[in-house]
């Protein structure tokens, strides 16, 4: 069974490897380099990466593709070296606009120029079957932003949101490990912009706790005495394993149900238990280090909604609440056909405003819910019509929020502030809702249209702020200055 000084194992096999190719010029035979280089490439590298030291990794591709390679990593290297300057320079006019941008808006941060390591040059070479000065993102910086806990996600989409007021991103090129971490615990917030000269530049963005735990992966969790650079482990995480060896990272408080997330949606949804030491176990088992678990599945289980007491992992809750939304859409389906097809018998006619007065005269508070309660058996369909035979001329819809915050006489020249942490910043009205002056708003961190200002009674606000609410910002209408 693996425990955490097997971990230490693993990190100190890691350590030697890299010490023994940082030597490796010192060994004669050129078959023994050979060997050690194609070993840790296939072997090695790979286990560094899993575990989140990507530092490690990156040295150790670089220092095996110079032992299997020579010729090919020294042109790389040389061809790196001699535009150096010119890249600096480069690297340099990008940064200056944004950095006095992030100041503008109030951000503490440190941004730093960060080279393509060799072996990635050598992978894009190979891809895209061109020369080191013909690949296209050879740019790179990174944004580390120093901000508390509970606004790192908040932040990291306000950066993005400048940076795309500066510069035209690639949508195709956007990674969210914001919203669903790497399974080793990578979180950061990936594009590509173009800069100045029309060149590609990649951008990440990340706090500095989310830069540590990427330096240090998985190693940064656990306590090692002996070993240089060792780190403390974070309290509460909880390391386990697969059936196969695989290592997998999970919050504290992680049960069986979490890790079948952590595997798969399918084998999350349809879990109805676990194997840990030979035991059956149920799925709210709260897991330890060094537990070996073994998912049991049944094509007819379904979420409930009282998985989300229990689940730890934001992923698990996640895929939970979809998965129940997609059954409520189902049972709403369902009930929508079923009073079709009943009024249709009865020749009775009958428009959504019916429905939506039914539905509130029933104490429904959506219509949507009406539908899952006919569906599900728990309201009788006989009910509906008797209440559609008492309903008077159906009134117009009437928008439940009223305008609070302005009086409509004195709108003439507002203009919007959102959130008063981040100053100079553009937006524009969502045509979902088409905001006008007075009404209670709020503004929305989109991911290609910048910030958008959307109603507080938006028809997708209750989706926003159930999905995206680390990028929500307060917002609202003011005297313009």
């Amino acid at each position: 069974m693996a425990t955490e000084d097997s971990n230490k194992v693993l990190y100190d096999i890691l350590i030697q490897r890299l010490e023994l190719l940082r030597t490796l010029d010192k060994e004669g035979d050129s078959d023994r380099r050979r060997h050690v280089a194609r070993e840790t490439k296939e072997l090695h590298a790979p286990l560094a990466h899993r575990l989140g030291l990507y530092a490690i990794k990156t040295e150790m591709e670089d220092l095996s593709l110079k032992f299997l390679d020579y010729k090919t990593y020294k042109y790389i290297a040389h061809a790196l070296n001699e535009k150096k300057a010119q890249r600096d320079a480069y690297i340099q006019s990008f940064i200056t606009p944004l950095e006095q941008k992030l100041r503008e808006a109030g951000f503490e941060f440190t941004i730093k120029g960060r080279p393509k390591s060799i072996h990635s040059i050598y992978n894009k070479m190979q891809a895209q079957r061109c020369d080191v000065d013909r690949i296209y993102d050879l740019f790179a910086i990174r944004i580390i932003l120093d901000s508390p806990l509970e606004r790192e996600k908040s932040d990291c989409w306000q950066v993005y949101s400048l940076i795309t007021d500066v510069s035209t991103p690639n949508p195709k090129r956007l990674r969210d490990w914001l919203s669903a971490p790497k399974e080793n615990g990578y979180e950061s917030l990936h594009t590509t912009v173009l800069g100045p000269d029309d060149r590609w530049v990649e951008v990440q963005i990340r706090t500095r706790r989310m830069d540590e735990v990427a330096e240090q992966g998985v190693a940064a969790h656990w306590s090692y005495k002996g070993v240089k650079g060792s780190i403390a482990q974070r309290e509460g995480d909880v390391f386990v394993f697969t059936p196969t060896g695989d290592l997998r990272r999970l919050s504290a408080g992680a049960t069986v149900l979490d890790f079948a997330f952590s595997i798969h949606t399918e084998v999350g949804t349809h879990c109805v238990g676990g194997i840990i030491r030979n035991q059956n176990v149920s799925i709210r088992q709260k897991l330890q280090n060094g537990d070996q678990i073994s998912i049991l599945t049944s094509p007819n289980q379904k979420p409930s909604a009282d998985w989300l007491n229990f689940v730890a992992s934001s992923k698990a809750k996640n895929k939970i609440r979809q998965a129940l939304k997609e059954i409520e859409y189902k049972s709403a389906s369902e009930g929508k056909e079923l009073i079709e097809r009943r009024f249709k018998n009865w020749k009775l006619e009958y428009t959504e405003n019916h429905i939506t007065r039914i539905a509130a005269k029933l104490g429904y508070r959506t219509i949507s819910d009406l539908y899952q309660s006919l569906a599900t058996g728990k309201e009788d369909i006989l009910r509906l019509r008797e209440v559609f035979l008492t309903l008077d001329e159906p009134t117009q819809y009437v928008r439940r929020e009223e305008k609070e915050y302005i009086p409509k006489e004195e709108t003439a020249g507002l203009a919007i502030e959102v959130d008063m942490n981040v100053k100079n910043v553009d937006y524009n009205l969502s045509k979902c809702c088409n905001p006008e002056p007075g009404d209670p708003i709020f503004a929305f961190i989109s991911v290609t249209k910048g910030i958008r200002i959307h109603r507080c009674d938006c028809p997708n606000a209750d989706n926003i702020r159930e999905r995206y609410a680390y990028r929500i910002l307060p917002a609202r209408w003011a005297k313009k200055s």
